[in-house]
């Protein structure tokens, strides 16, 4: 029997996400720091099966909604078109614990744990330039998470940098209300009034003391519209002593970050 391989799916943190611009294809132009946030992850096993090009998944844990495939069927379907091999057959079992559509990266989280655990049957780097290519077709956060460290990510954040950056003397409080925020009808519903239009990495130079006036998550006005409640988290953990607070992605989660 073949052995089954684990990886930990962790979720992601945005401190800050300024819209820049828009591309003539109608992306928006965006500018945010990629944060991993290991103390809330998914279980990802794998075992491979006899024969080919076959992914069998098995789901437990927070529901995931039926309607849409899932990312690891994505992943593994998109893998195997740039592939053009067969591809091992496999069976994924996926525990959730991260909360869908709450912008904590779960979905594309799973994806890039998938593609690091079939780098080695395919003989491949975790950072080679297939996995990259798979990873952003699957969606515009799946590339960080093949790094796990964190990055820059500019344009449709997919261009990664590596940037130094440590929670060291702070601790994150992380609020998920049952609300889920659709990404596509955030952006859609966003005008270039909203806009910060402002790089963020100069304010990220000043420090966190200065991030509460300047540093923002652009997506929070269209965001706290639908839910007003989650203005009032946000309020809450300033009150609480927050050094600061943000929605993550277009919500619904959202995060303190406190002096220890």
């Amino acid at each position: 029997m073949s052995p089954r391989l684990y990886a930990a799916s962790f979720a992601k943190l945005n401190i800050g996400l300024h819209i820049l611009g828009r591309w003539p294809d109608g992306y928006h132009i965006l500018e945010t720091l990629l944060v991993p946030y290991p103390y809330l992850y998914d279980d990802i096993e794998v075992n491979v099966l006899p024969g080919k090009d076959r992914i069998e998944l098995h789901l437990s844990g927070l529901e995931i909604p039926e309607n849409e495939e899932n990312y690891l069927e994505t992943t593994y379907r998109i893998l195997r078109q740039h592939w053009k091999k067969p591809l091992p057959a496999i069976e994924v079992y996926l525990h959730k614990r991260i909360p869908v559509s709450a912008g904590l990266g779960g979905g594309s989280s799973n994806s890039a744990m998938l593609l690091k655990l079939l780098a080695p049957m395919l003989e491949l780097e975790p950072t080679s330039e297939l996995l990259h290519q798979v990873a952003a077709e699957v969606g515009s956060d799946v590339p960080f998470f093949l790094h796990g460290v964190p990055m820059l990510a500019k344009g449709t954040g997919t261009e990664l940098t590596p940037y130094p950056f440590s929670l060291e003397g702070y601790e994150v409080v992380m609020l998920t209300p049952p609300l889920p925020c659709s990404t596509k009808h955030i952006y859609r519903a966003l005008r270039s009034s909203q806009w910060s239009r402002k790089p963020i990495e100069p304010i990220l130079r000043q420090g966190i003391n200065a991030w509460r006036e300047e540093l923002h998550n652009d997506l929070e006005q269209v965001s706290f519209q639908i839910y007003p409640y989650l203005l009032m988290l946000k309020q809450a953990l300033y009150e609480e002593g927050a050094a600061y607070a943000s929605m993550n992605g277009s919500g619904s989660s959202i995060y303190g970050i406190f002096p220890t």
